[in-house]
Protein backbone atom coordinates (compact mmCIF):
# COMPACT_ATOMS: atom_id res chain seq x y z
CA UNK A 1 0.00 0.00 0.00
CA UNK A 2 3.02 1.89 0.01
CA UNK A 3 2.40 3.04 -3.34
CA UNK A 4 -1.10 4.41 -2.79
CA UNK A 5 -0.34 6.20 0.29
CA UNK A 6 2.27 7.83 -1.92
CA UNK A 7 0.15 9.59 -4.64
CA UNK A 8 -1.76 10.64 -1.44
CA UNK A 9 -4.87 8.12 -1.87
CA UNK A 10 -6.31 7.28 2.05
CA UNK A 11 -6.27 3.03 1.49
CA UNK A 12 -8.69 1.39 4.27
CA UNK A 13 -7.45 -1.06 6.57
CA UNK A 14 -9.67 -3.72 4.70
CA UNK A 15 -8.62 -2.75 1.04
CA UNK A 16 -7.75 -5.92 -1.31
CA UNK A 17 -6.48 -6.09 -3.89
CA UNK A 18 -8.67 -6.91 -7.02
CA UNK A 19 -7.99 -9.32 -10.07
CA UNK A 20 -9.43 -8.63 -13.47
CA UNK A 21 -9.23 -9.68 -17.16
CA UNK A 22 -10.35 -6.14 -19.17
CA UNK A 23 -9.72 -5.00 -22.27
CA UNK A 24 -8.12 -1.47 -22.82
CA UNK A 25 -7.89 1.38 -24.48
CA UNK A 26 -4.24 2.84 -25.22
CA UNK A 27 -3.23 6.50 -26.66
CA UNK A 28 0.05 8.54 -26.46
CA UNK A 29 -1.45 10.15 -23.47
CA UNK A 30 -3.54 7.67 -21.58
CA UNK A 31 -4.65 3.87 -20.99
CA UNK A 32 -7.90 3.17 -19.94
CA UNK A 33 -9.74 -0.15 -19.17
CA UNK A 34 -13.43 -1.33 -18.45
CA UNK A 35 -13.60 -3.62 -15.12
CA UNK A 36 -16.66 -6.12 -15.56
CA UNK A 37 -18.27 -3.84 -13.48
CA UNK A 38 -18.88 -0.96 -15.60
CA UNK A 39 -16.52 1.43 -13.94
CA UNK A 40 -13.20 2.84 -16.42
CA UNK A 41 -9.95 3.04 -14.65
CA UNK A 42 -6.80 4.88 -15.80
CA UNK A 43 -3.56 2.94 -15.93
CA UNK A 44 -0.75 4.80 -14.87
CA UNK A 45 1.71 4.92 -17.43
CA UNK A 46 4.63 4.21 -15.61
CA UNK A 47 2.84 1.07 -13.31
CA UNK A 48 4.53 -2.06 -12.07
CA UNK A 49 4.06 -4.66 -14.45
CA UNK A 50 4.85 -8.51 -16.19
CA UNK A 51 5.50 -9.06 -19.76
CA UNK A 52 4.47 -12.15 -21.86
CA UNK A 53 7.24 -14.09 -20.76
CA UNK A 54 6.89 -13.78 -16.84
CA UNK A 55 9.35 -11.15 -16.40
CA UNK A 56 8.26 -8.34 -13.92
CA UNK A 57 8.86 -4.50 -14.88
CA UNK A 58 9.25 -2.39 -12.01
CA UNK A 59 8.07 0.65 -13.49
CA UNK A 60 7.61 1.91 -17.46
CA UNK A 61 4.65 1.28 -19.81
CA UNK A 62 3.58 -2.26 -20.34
CA UNK A 63 4.22 -3.76 -24.09
CA UNK A 64 1.05 -4.90 -24.23
CA UNK A 65 -0.39 -1.14 -24.02
CA UNK A 66 1.34 0.59 -26.87
CA UNK A 67 -0.05 4.21 -27.82
CA UNK A 68 -1.08 3.27 -30.96
CA UNK A 69 -5.01 4.81 -30.07
CA UNK A 70 -6.35 2.39 -32.80
CA UNK A 71 -8.57 0.22 -30.46
CA UNK A 72 -8.43 -1.97 -27.67
CA UNK A 73 -6.13 -3.90 -26.44
CA UNK A 74 -6.37 -7.20 -24.79
CA UNK A 75 -7.01 -9.34 -22.64
CA UNK A 76 -4.72 -7.59 -20.33
CA UNK A 77 -4.94 -8.61 -16.35
CA UNK A 78 -5.15 -5.21 -14.12
CA UNK A 79 -4.64 -5.38 -10.26
CA UNK A 80 -6.87 -2.51 -8.24
CA UNK A 81 -7.70 -1.40 -4.96
CA UNK A 82 -10.21 1.14 -3.94
CA UNK A 83 -8.91 4.32 -2.68
CA UNK A 84 -10.49 7.58 -1.25
CA UNK A 85 -9.03 10.60 -1.80
CA UNK A 86 -10.89 13.32 -0.36
CA UNK A 87 -13.85 11.62 -0.23
CA UNK A 88 -14.31 10.49 -3.22
CA UNK A 89 -14.14 7.27 -4.22
CA UNK A 90 -12.23 5.81 -6.98
CA UNK A 91 -10.03 2.35 -8.23
CA UNK A 92 -6.44 2.68 -8.27
CA UNK A 93 -4.76 0.34 -11.04
CA UNK A 94 -1.20 -1.03 -9.24
CA UNK A 95 0.03 -3.88 -11.74
CA UNK A 96 -0.45 -5.24 -15.32
CA UNK A 97 0.27 -8.59 -16.64
CA UNK A 98 0.15 -8.54 -20.52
Amino acid sequence: MVVAAGLGFAVGRDARVVEEDVSCLSAQGTISCELEDGWTVSVPRDVAWTDRRGAFHQSGRPTCLPPTGIGLEGPVRVWWVAVDEQGVGQRQVVRVAC
